[in-house]
């Protein structure tokens, strides 16, 4: 037996009669170990031909030796006279009868890639105590055996493991077998059951989903190939399986990120905004803004202007991602309006358009599932007050109607 904590670094010879001799079958092994690895806890470990096909050493000492069976065509490989079956069960009794599998500490899994059923298999399944597990080992050797214990026909391909877990002098192994047995069939292909169960487990925005599902499954190819090269015991525990879920979706998160391309803008051209007193100044004098306010508002009303403009050239936004945008930016403008003006209505009028100017400001909106800098997202409410398409204070729209009409000049 393999210690349960050192299988990353213990050198052992594989058993010949689990190395797989289709390349398809290797596959399913690498991506159920991964299949699997989504139910552990840290300091578990999913193993690759070592107990099993794929086996789970859990956090109390106990064993789940998974059995993959592939189906790539209308075969059955859990009809009740099949050779796959009988040899898996007869395995599983020798594994338990030289030691190597704890019947009371091991869970026996049959995984079927595929929708089959079986109606010896589904007795087995379903008997989940020692009185059970006796009943149906009883009622299954009837297939194969007559009321006076005479052999029933047999195919040759599976009699001899037929043989050998229905032997009276067998049974109690057997039986103990059956008491932890545990079917598990999919109805689709078990690379689209593992990459919904991925999705289901793993708690990262969906649009960096696909792109660290591959990842994980090439990792872990890669991973247990060399484990094999080097004749280590190909495993992996949840510990490492995380570490990198982590790293890969930090690498994602930073490569779906908008970057700053422009140069800050200079002290010329901020002061000669100053000079220039745009509508999105006048909206901050409206509502009292100093000084630092406004230089802070022009450094970030030209950051975004030019990046959005650079973007939008190399390709990394479209004018659709920023018209949805601009939609989303005044949706929540006015819906923090609306809630200031239900909620402070104490305030002044000056002190609302504060306020609300604050909550816009200090807002983060991604442009779909692009994250952008920090200086984006108000330099864009900025552009949108220029326009006067929003404002701060609440009588903003009548204020700078009045003052166009002072300078001679409609709105």
């Amino acid at each position: 037996m393999v210690n349960n904590k050192e299988t990353n670094s213990k050198e052992v010879r594989l058993k010949n009669t689990h190395v797989p001799d289709k390349v398809y079958a290797y596959s399913l092994q690498v991506r159920h170990a991964f299949f699997e690895l989504l139910d552990c806890t840290d300091t578990e470990i999913v193993s690759i031909e070592v107990f099993d096909d794929i086996a789970i050493e859990k956090d109390d000492g106990s064993i789940e030796a998974v059995q993959l069976k592939s189906v790539l065509s209308n075969n059955n490989p859990i009809s009740d006279r099949t050779v796959d079956l009988w040899k898996t069960l007869y395995n599983w009794l020798i594994a338990v009868q030289e030691g190597e599998l704890d019947p009371d500490k091991t869970i026996f899994k049959l995984f079927i890639a595929a929708d089959r059923k079986g109606n010896i298999v589904n007795l087995f399944s379903n008997a989940n105590c020692p009185i059970k597990a006796e009943e149906v080992w009883e009622k299954a050797r009837t297939a194969f055996y007559d009321d006076t214990g005479n052999e029933k026909s047999m195919g040759d391909q599976y009699s001899l493991y037929v043989r050998g877990f229905f032997n009276p002098v067998n049974k109690p192994s057997a039986c103990n077998i059956i008491k932890n047995f545990k079917l598990v069939t999919i109805d689709s292909s078990h690379t689209k059951a593992l990459y919904n169960k991925f999705c289901q487990k793993t708690i990262i925005p969906d649009e960096l989903l696909e792109y660290a599902f591959d990842y994980i499954l090439g990792w872990i190819d890669k991973k247990t190939a060399k484990l094999i090269e080097a004749n280590h015991v190909m495993s992996i525990s949840y510990s490492e399986y995380k570490a990198q879920l982590v790293a890969i979706t930090r690498e994602l998160n930073q490569k779906l990120s908008l970057k700053e391309l422009a140069p800050r803008p200079s002290k010329e051209e901020i002061e000669n905004e100053l000079v220039i007193l745009k509508n999105y100044l006048g909206q901050l004098d409206l509502i009292e803004c100093d000084y630092t306010d406004k230089i802070e508002a022009i450094s970030d009303y030209l950051r975004a202007s030019i990046n959005r403009t650079i973007w939008a050239s190399h390709g990394d936004i479209s004018e659709s991602n920023l018209l949805n945008y601009e939609e989303e930016l005044v949706k929540k403008w006015n819906n923090k309006r609306k809630i200031i003006n239900l909620t402070e209505k104490s305030l002044s009028p000056e002190e609302k358009g504060n306020l609300l100017y604050l909550r816009c400001k200090d807002d983060s909106l991604n442009i779909d599932y692009l994250s952008v800098p920090g200086f984006f997202t108000p330099g864009c409410y900025h552009a949108l007050s220029d326009e006067l398409i929003i404002g701060w204070h609440p009588e903003y729209k009548k204020l700078f109607k009045i003052g166009c009409e002072k300078d001679g000049t409609s709105e």
